[in-house]
């Protein structure tokens, strides 16, 4: 049989195809932003803003009563252009399709898939829901539970798109624990073939090796203060004292709640505003040390309490009191030498829109042998192949190019599960 010669355009077709068929966090997350770029002119840098939802407090009674329109954005940043390059030769070139799909391009967009969905599961840093404990995998449902339950107080909507993403050791040590609650024939066997988890608690399971590992920050290998809330605040900084002086370090993507028995920081339902029971946690935004035992924690979300001049952001039921104590990771500062520098697989309860991953069209240059981009309608994938000849060795260049930006776009849709 003769050989059928590939051309760029075939290439890039089946590069496409191997994409979307690859690593679950970057197949499931929202990805209905990639149109909103210019088409074919996008550059590195470019930035989108996405309007977020705004919220109301809503009256009873027949008098009015005009409520202000407070509406957020979340910069969405075209900050990824991730590449895999190669050389071939001519004789590369006159396999057959299925010979070069195997041998080259499948390992070539292997690790350019690995790479975007990497980016995807950081997402993960910027979640202030969390559930577990660092460094120790989960392996029962209650875990789960606890972070069903915190996307419920949330409001996230139960419309069959919440996922479960865990790493490989989650996935093994829940597998064999949670076989019995898939009920269906069909659901148990595809878990036995296939190794997947299926579906329950309202969310599907998946496997991801790229889960993201948040490294613990330096606590003091022997702490013996009590860090507190000098005072109430509000807002995206809270200053703290009472950590061991020059020994703690927290790093951005930990986790604090402020806890009081007395006047509890409790999240508050975004719908009705009642209190859930549940302490809010933060997700500290930037790596920052202590200095003589004092610490202004860079937080988000900003924290809002009752009284505030935008009352529909509010998401404590109170503001930290005076010498309100500082856990890390639902940690009080006695057990912080069991987590302190602990690296923690973050393993995800989400809803696919609390984050986005945004693909798209790049410029095609002059002045090359070909250049060919393909794009999916039905992912958003795209991807550019361009491919040059050097004659003094016989080479053709060729490299594939995805420009894309990721963003958590409502950290209140997901929840992390330490691992």
């Amino acid at each position: 049989m003769a050989n059928s010669l590939l051309t760029n355009n075939i290439i890039t077709y089946n590069a496409l195809k191997v994409l979307e068929n690859t690593d679950a966090a970057a197949r499931i997350i929202n990805r209905q932003y990639s149109d909103q770029f210019e088409f074919g002119g996008a550059v590195l840098g470019q930035t989108l803003s996405i309007r977020k939802p705004p919220r109301f407090i809503g009256r009873l009674g027949q008098a009015v009563s005009i409520e202000g329109i407070t509406e957020q954005f979340v910069p969405l940043t075209l900050a990824y252009q991730r590449g895999v390059d190669t050389q071939v030769t001519s004789q590369d070139l006159m396999l057959r399709i299925d010979d070069y799909r195997e041998r080259i391009l499948v390992p070539q967009i292997a690790r350019l898939a690995n790479l975007i969905d990497q980016d995807v599961c950081s997402l993960a840093q910027g979640l202030n829901n969390f559930v577990g404990v660092p460094g120790t995998t989960p392996s029962s449902l209650t875990t789960y539970l606890s972070a069903k339950t915190r996307l419920d107080s949330n409001a996230c909507p139960m419309d069959g798109k919440r996922e479960v993403i865990n790493n490989p050791a989650a996935d093994a040590s829940l597998m064999d624990n949670l076989k019995g609650l898939f009920q269906s024939a069909s659901e148990i066997k595809e878990q036995y073939l296939s190794g997947g988890m299926g579906r329950t608690i309202g969310a599907e399971w998946w496997m991801d090796q790229n889960i993201y590992v948040q490294t613990v920050g330096t606590l003091g290998s022997s702490f013996t203060g009590n860090p507190v809330v000098s005072a109430g605040q509000s807002g995206s900084t809270i200053t703290t004292t009472g950590w061991e002086s020059g020994q703690t370090t927290l790093n951005a993507g930990d986790i604090v709640s402020f806890v009081s028995a007395t006047t509890p920081v409790n999240l508050v339902n975004p719908q009705s505003y009642q209190d859930t029971g549940l302490t809010q946690t933060f997700v500290v935004t930037a790596t920052i040390s202590d200095s003589s035992g004092t610490i202004a924690i860079p937080i988000a979300p900003s924290m809002v309490g009752p009284g505030a001049s935008t009352p529909q952001l509010q998401n404590v039921l109170n503001l930290p009191p005076t010498s309100c104590p500082v856990y890390v990771y639902n940690t009080a500062a006695a057990s912080f030498s069991s987590i302190s520098g602990k690296s923690s697989p973050q393993n995800l309860f989400a809803h696919r829109d609390f984050g986005t991953l945004a693909m798209v069209d790049m410029p095609l240059p002059g002045g090359t042998d070909k250049a060919y981009r393909a794009a999916s309608p039905k992912t958003g994938n795209t991807i550019r192949v361009i491919r040059d000849y050097v004659a003094t060795t016989d080479q053709w260049i060729q490299r594939l190019d995805c420009l894309y930006g990721v963003a958590v776009l409502r950290q209140e849709l997901g929840c992390r599960v330490g691992g």
